[in-house]
């Protein structure tokens, strides 16, 4: 303990002239105090004399903070070992493993926390530390396991992990942290380590579990997505939905898993929510893909529901909504239906546009003709498609016998 300088009033006011022949401790408290800030020499001498009068080691740490003062460093670290051999005190030993530090001496640090880390435990995490920087990797992987043994926490196993893994010994390390967070209360650190050294593919459940804890403690949402990418490598398609479902992250990827489950009542709801709260113009053209696609399911495509798919394909391009996908999808039902066929031919004209190349675009252009009579426009066309790689659509194979027997009206 460092003497409070509070002291030095009462040496202010008092005469200078000490009495030489009745020297006291109070006498020689004062004259330390007074000598501390212009004199460490006088000062030193001063707690030194204390120290030998009572044999109080707060006047022996004193005397060395002074002897700092005006001493080299080395020859302060001499004399404490000389006094340490002698006699153990824990903050003198604090005192020359902070001068170790300060000259960059680590084996004297490991020296002196060897001599305070038999009752101190932050003195054996700080010699394991050392050993472990030196690359004396048994030693302070004994600390780290006795610790641990004693305490089953955090910091002792980080420890162990740590050398472990330093050691090239993941697998060991995987093991023995995937254990500790079934047995033991860890913190958000714990899970993150694991998440560090797992194998996301080979250990696939072991990740999911460990980031569904670490969104479970922090409600970060970028677990979230960490879990989509997992539920998806394994093709968990219901796990993804219910997760998007319960924390609502992603409603465009619900969305699209909806579709793929052919759940297009589920979609068609959401569709709702997707409109109302972005505006944009792609999600009237959803929904009259959904509207008809649905209505298909059911067969109850009647000219009712083609006029509100119509309608909402019309609002959905007006507002802006421009894909090749949706003048395909609008422009072929049009021709396939009966319903206005020159109309369809000039959607799907603009689809092809934008994505000259697509077999289906094609293939709707060339039915669109075929449904006018044009022949010779329809069986050029599917030359084109056959150009372009082996037909294996189903759909367009059946166009296409139907077109190659086709006569021009």
């Amino acid at each position: 303990m460092r003497i409070n300088k509070i002291f030095l009033a009462m040496v202010l006011g008092c005469s200078l002239a000490f009495a030489q022949n009745s020297v006291n401790e109070d006498e020689l408290l004062m004259k330390a105090i007074y000598y501390s800030k212009n004199d460490p020499k006088m000062a030193a001498e001063n707690w030194k004399k204390l120290f030998e009068l009572t044999n109080n080691e707060e006047y022996l740490m004193e005397y060395f903070y002074a002897s700092l003062a005006y001493k080299d460093v080395k020859d302060v670290i001499k004399e404490l070992k000389d006094v340490l051999s002698k006699k153990k005190n824990k903050e003198l030993y604090e005192l020359l493993g902070s001068l170790y530090t300060k000259e960059g001496n680590t084996d004297g640090v490991i020296e002196v926390m060897e001599n305070i880390s038999t009752n101190d435990k932050d003195a054996k995490y700080e010699l394991a530390y050392l050993y472990a920087t030196k690359g004396e990797n048994d030693k302070a992987l004994k600390i780290y396991k006795t610790l641990y043994e004693k305490e089953h926490n955090w910091r002792s196993l980080k420890g162990i992990l740590s050398v472990l893994i330093k050691e090239g010994k993941v697998p060991e390390a995987k093991e023995m942290l995937w254990s500790a967070l079934h047995k033991y209360k860890m913190p958000k650190d714990a899970y993150l380590v694991m998440a560090g050294i797992l194998d996301l593919k080979q250990d696939n459940d072991k990740a999911i579990y460990i980031f569904k804890k670490l969104y479970e403690m922090t409600k970060n949402r970028d677990y979230i997505k960490q879990l989509i990418g997992l539920y998806l490598y394994k093709k968990d398609y219901k796990s993804v939905v219910s997760l998007l479902e319960k924390s609502g992250y992603d409603n465009n990827l619900l969305y699209e898993l909806y579709l793929n489950e052919g759940r297009l009542a589920d979609a068609y709801k959401l569709l709702y929510k997707l409109y109302n709260t972005t505006k944009k113009p792609k999600w009237l053209a959803e929904k009259a893909i959904l509207t008809f696609e649905i209505g298909q399911k059911y067969k109850a495509v009647d000219d009712g529901l083609l006029k509100e798919m119509s309608r909402l394909f019309e609002e959905a391009f007006a507002k802006g909504a421009k894909s090749a996908m949706y003048y395909n999808y609008y422009g072929y039902t049009l021709i396939d239906y009966n319903k206005d066929v020159k109309k369809g031919i000039e959607y799907v004209k603009k689809a092809l546009k934008l994505d000259s190349k697509n077999v289906y675009y094609l293939d709707s252009l060339a039915w669109g003709y075929y449904k006018l009579g044009i022949c010779t426009k329809a069986q050029k066309i599917m030359e084109d498609i056959n150009k372009l790689g082996k037909v294996t659509q189903k759909e367009i194979l059946e166009h296409r016998d139907k077109i190659q027997r086709c006569q021009e009206k």
